[in-house]
């Protein structure tokens, strides 16, 4: 019911359409019982001269407008009128099929927009436990498995309920002892159908998530095919995935297999019982208790019951994926949004001063082991803060905080003087620049993957940005120069050149706060010199932080923050940490003494 109730919220506005579209089957189905009708009339009545005898009463109108001579002089007329309810049947069939799959696309539209817009606003923890194939599989196949159940198997049901309300009575007021025999095993099949549902809807769940799990095995190793080539590890991918598209084979042959039974045992049951239909309605039909025409009827009538009784089985198996895929969707729009709102709203063009002050700060992503300790640091408007420490410190962590990707629990963030979590999110990110180690790109231009935080941005401003961070003259060495079209991800680039893209997209910001995650790492010597310059022109314009594990990227800031296991080690300028026995000291000795060798 939940799966049902969830369903219905994407229906509005197509609840009339989709009802037209069942009673569309329903009339198609009503005028498919008029031919077995018309060919008993015909063998009965007009050629055995008969008398006539119609469900419904209505013989009684027919015998009043005395249509039988006519008829018997204008046999062809019977097979015009056969004509004719199945060219009306087919017509109303065709209605049915163009309202149900356009209400099934806009529904599975609406599905896939609310999927990728709730996964927009979904919180940097969520995405970070994921899997990113898993989420395509469900915004992709769960909802084709839908949009499918929707534009056919869904009004099938109704036809069927229809077929099993409106030919029952029509097969009793005919013969009441041939309907019993004709539908002797239609409970057995119901009962079947049923059975078999419970055990498809368990058998397709893990069907479904062993091609989930495929789907994220193949789309991590496209991403990641320069590290496959690199250390030679395609036989491991080519095993791995083989692995996954196993698995998901052995469990796509066991529903196949409970599917396979089902169809051959029910196809089984339906022959015998059309078997039991005939043996009887002939040997009734030689005694003179049933005419030929009504054994015609209810051949006819026998397979319209059966066949429809029998697909319930399919609709029930599509029912059940559905249902599956449903639920699975559900889970994803059920994730808790991340809260954008907060007390403080910035005003138009309001901008931060960049004061960040750091008060009895802790936080962990798993209880009982922190990663931060007790923080306490003033960072003033302008200043520039390097970030020292070993993997693991909490470096990353303290400034992903800054942006609100995590929210921390312990101790307080402010900013300005306000408490960090009565800002709103959205608002606060659009001032704060940040640039990744490994920093995302997309595929498009040079001057796209710049200037994409901004609506319509100059051409001036993205050079300018690419000249701060020593990539404006690689970028006219570029076939296309600005206009060039990157490589997905940025494979066409080299690491390098990413980070400083990456640079110059946080710099077109101007953002009163700017976050370096150690994003000269792949950067050569007289690059890291030359973007470091370009910062200090910048100075006191921005309150930058930059995480890095090169002393030389210290020499820039004002001062220099050690972390050790979550806490700090060390704070002050590089000539008193330089001076000062602690861990900054070593690292400068040792990489003093690696650079003295080298030369």
């Amino acid at each position: 019911m939940s799966a049902i109730k969830f369903a219905m919220k994407f229906m509005q506005g197509l609840k009339a359409k989709y009802l037209l579209a069942i009673l569309c089957i329903a009339i198609a189905a009503g005028l498919s019982f008029m031919a077995p009708l018309v060919i008993r009339l015909t063998v009965d009545s007009v050629l055995a001269g008969k008398d006539i005898d119609l469900p419904f009463g209505m013989h009684n109108y027919i015998k009043n407008i005395d249509v039988i001579p006519f008829l018997i002089r204008n046999i062809w007329i019977a097979g015009l009128a056969i004509f004719i309810i199945h060219l009306v049947s087919q017509s109303f069939t065709y209605l049915r099929s163009k309202l149900s799959v356009t209400c099934a696309e806009e529904f599975s539209r609406r599905l896939r927009n609310a999927i990728y817009q709730h996964v927009q606003l979904l919180p940097y923890a969520w995405h970070s436990k994921v899997q990113t194939g898993d989420i395509v599989q469900r915004a992709t196949s769960d909802i084709n498995t839908i949009r499918g159940f929707l534009s056919s198997q869904l009004v099938q049901l109704g036809r069927g309920i229809f077929m099993i309300l409106l030919l029952i009575p029509i097969m009793l007021s005919l013969s009441p002892r041939m309907t019993l025999i004709s539908t002797i095993v239609v409970p057995i099949v119901f009962i079947y159908a049923f059975f078999f549902f419970r055990q498809v809807k368990s058998r397709f769940k893990v069907q479904d998530e062993a091609e989930g799990y495929m789907t994220t095995v193949l789309e991590e190793s496209l991403s990641g095919i320069r590290v496959v080539r690199s250390f030679a590890r395609e036989d491991y991918e080519i095993d791995r995935f083989d692995r996954a598209a196993n698995d998901y084979r052995q469990q796509s042959r066991k529903l196949i297999t409970v599917l396979a039974w089902y169809w051959s045992s029910s196809d089984v049951l339906i022959m015998t019982q059309m078997a039991i239909t005939l043996i009887f309605g002939i040997r009734y039909t030689i005694a003179g208790t049933v005419s030929l025409g009504t054994l015609l009827a209810f051949t006819s009538y026998n397979g319209m019951l059966l066949w429809p009784i029998r697909e319930m089985g399919r609709i029930l198996t599509d029912m059940g994926r559905a249902q599956v895929s449903l639920i699975r969707i559900k889970e994803i729009l059920d994730t808790p949004q991340e809260k954008m709102l907060g007390y403080f709203e910035m005003p138009d063009r309001y901008r931060l001063r960049g004061k960040i002050d750091f008060i009895d700060l802790s936080f962990a992503y798993e209880p009982d082991n922190p990663i931060l300790n007790n923080i306490n640091l003033s960072i003033q408007p302008g200043e520039t803060i390097a970030v020292l420490g070993a993997t693991g410190a909490g470096k990353s962590t303290l400034t992903n905080l800054i942006p609100r990707l995590f929210d921390y629990e312990s101790g307080k963030i402010r900013i300005d003087g306000i408490d960090l979590k009565k800002y709103d999110r959205q608002q606060l990110r659009r001032q704060i620049g940040i640039v990744l180690q490994e920093p995302f790109l997309y595929s498009r231009s040079v001057k796209d993957n710049i200037g994409i935080a901004l609506q319509d941005p100059e051409q001036t401003s993205i050079e300018f940005a690419a000249s701060e961070a020593a990539l404006h003259e690689s970028i006219l060495e570029f076939e296309n120069g600005y206009d060039t079209v990157i490589g997905e991800k940025g494979i066409t680039l080299s690491g390098g050149q990413r980070q400083r893209m990456a640079i110059a997209r946080a710099l077109i910001l101007d953002p009163p706060i700017l976050i370096l995650d150690d994003a000269l790492s792949a950067v050569d010597s007289e690059t890291e010199r030359e973007i470091q310059k370009n910062l200090l022109l910048r100075k006191g314009k921005s309150t930058t932080i930059i995480i890095t594990h090169r002393l030389t990227s210290t020499q820039i800031a004002d001062r220099i923050l050690v972390l050790e296991h979550g806490k700090i080690a060390q704070l002050g300028t590089h000539q008193e940490l330089i001076h000062s026995p602690g861990p900054y000291q070593r690292i400068w000795k040792i990489q003093h003494e690696l650079e003295s060798e080298a030369v």
